[in-house]
Formats: structure tokens, C-alpha cells, sequence
């Protein structure tokens, strides 16, 4: 069996408000396959692990009669609490907890997972799910790209002007080496059997984005490995380098992609 890999706990500090404002939120029909592929019944619990700013927990709340939303950063969770109290959302109980160690009331009708599963200990927070499930539940590991993914000249650029920043800040071990190959070799669909679940598939959601500058810029802040906290005092040396390299490949200053939304549905048996 793979290795997993760990991940430092503070990876995200500052990134809260660059999460909510710069990460494309997961595509609304994404969201309804998933409730009626499930199916939702509209009177269960969601369970939204490592939630972020809120990404799935706020957009499915209306459909679940309780959420349950755990990050272990408390920038990450008191922000999402703030913004979705005053979006008028009120059915969501936010946890500041380890994903691993967390104790939850159950069942839930659903636990989802978004663009994180990765950076768990894969096989103990499996097991969890399950125990946390009801019969015939649900686990979904929701999917998202980066703008620095992708075959497009532009991308090409992102994808250097990433690697050269981290080098020089000295922080490429904020990413641990080979864990995509790790995954390759053990993934998720594996694992998720492996606890118990019967897997039934990857169902993707393409998406055209236009990005720009700015929004790129806010989206590396987002992020575990080029956020504010990382860069500290050279925030506006990296917003220079980023346009100078970038505005080349602009067409009406903007940097359009087909991206790639997705999500993995797993299932507890029915007679578990």
C-alpha cells in the first residue's frame, strides 16, 4: 500500500477571503446530478469535511435539512460562518476540528469532500465515513482544476511562473513530492473500496472560465503554496512578474479555459 502523505495543518492561513472571492465555485449542474444520482431526499444530513470557506456546504444547505461543516483552520471555518449567517443560510453547525479526530453525531445522508481527500490520511478518515454514513448513503469527493493545469500557452506560463516563485521562496516543500503519483498508484476509488464503499464512478462537468490579472493573482493567494502568507513582503514584485509574463497571452485581457469540474460517488450497502 501507498504511503500517505501528511500535510502541515497551517497551509492555508490568510487564504479565506481569496478562497470565497477567486475559486470557481463548483458548477450548479454538478451539484444537482449529485442530488439526483444520490438521490437527496431533502429531509437528511449533509456532512461537509475539510469545508473550506463553504464551497459545498452553503450551495447544497437548502436541500438537507442539517449540515455539519469541519475545517481544522479556524480563519477558514469563522469565515465561512460569517458569510453564510449573512447570505441568510442557518442550518449549518461550523466545526473547527481535525478531520481525523473530529466526533460527529450521525448518520448522514451524504459526506462530501471538496478538492481535499488528497491531503488526508486517506484510509482512516475512509473508514470514518463509513461509520458516519447511513445505510445506502453517500460519500462524494468533489473536484475541481487549477489555471496552472492545462495545455494552453498561458498555462504553460502559470505553470512556470508557479514553479520559479516556489523555488525562490523556498517553499516547494509545501507540496509534498510525488504525492500525484502516490494517488496514481492507489486512488481514491481504491481506498474508497477498500473501507467498504461500492464505488459507482466519475462524473465530470466541463466549464469555460475566463480569467484575468487580478483574478489570477487572488486565485494563487488561495492557495497552499503561493498565498499571501507565503509571498509576505514580495506580494507586488509577484503581481508584476505575473502580469509582465502573462498579458502576452491575454485576448481582450482575458485567459480563457475549458476546465474540468468532477465528482467520485461512493455508497454504503443498503444492508451494512
Amino acid at each position: 500500500m501507498e504511503p500517505e502523505f501528511s500535510f502541515p495543518t497551517d497551509l492555508y492561513r490568510g487564504t479565506a477571503p481569496y478562497y470565497h472571492r477567486f475559486r470557481p465555485p463548483y458548477p450548479e449542474a454538478l451539484l444537482e446530478d449529485l442530488c439526483r444520482r444520490l438521490p437527496v431526499s431533502g429531509a437528511g444530513r449533509l456532512l461537509d469535511l475539510a469545508c473550506g470557506t463553504g464551497q459545498i456546504a452553503v450551495p447544497l444547505a437548502s436541500r438537507f435539512a442539517e449540515v455539519c461543516a469541519v475545517d481544522q483552520e479556524s480563519e477558514s471555518v469563522a469565515f465561512a460562518k460569517a458569510t453564510a449567517e449573512a447570505d441568510g443560510v442557518t442550518n449549518i453547525r461550523w466545526v473547527t476540528d481535525a478531520v481525523q479526530t473530529v466526533e460527529l453525531d450521525s448518520p448522514f445522508e451524504l459526506v462530501a469532500v471538496g478538492n481535499a481527500f488528497h491531503r488526508l490520511d486517506r484510509s482512516s478518515v475512509a473508514r470514518r465515513m463509513f461509520s458516519w454514513l447511513e445505510p445506502g448513503g453517500g460519500i462524494a469527493l468533489l473536484w475541481g482544476g487549477t489555471p496552472g493545469r492545462g495545455s494552453r500557452p498561458w498555462q504553460r506560463a502559470l505553470a512556470a511562473l508557479y514553479a520559479e516563485w516556489m523555488a525562490r521562496l523556498g517553499v516547494t516543500d509545501r507540496v509534498p513530492a510525488d504525492w500525484e503519483l502516490s494517488m496514481h498508484r492507489h486512488p481514491h476509488e481504491m481506498v474508497l473500496a477498500e473501507a467498504g464503499f461500492d464505488y459507482e464512478g466519475k462524473f465530470e462537468f466541463p466549464v469555460e472560465l475566463a480569467w484575468t490579472v487580478e483574478s489570477l493573482a487572488g486565485f494563487s493567494y488561495s492557495t497552499s503554496f503561493l498565498n499571501r502568507e507565503v509571498l509576505g513582503g514580495r506580494v507586488a514584485e509577484f503581481e508584476t512578474d505575473l502580469a509582465d509574463r502573462l498579458s502576452s497571452y491575454a485576448q481582450d485581457g482575458k485567459f480563457r479555459e475549458q476546465a474540468s469540474f468532477a465528482y467520485q460517488l461512493a455508497r454504503k450497502p443498503p444492508s451494512t
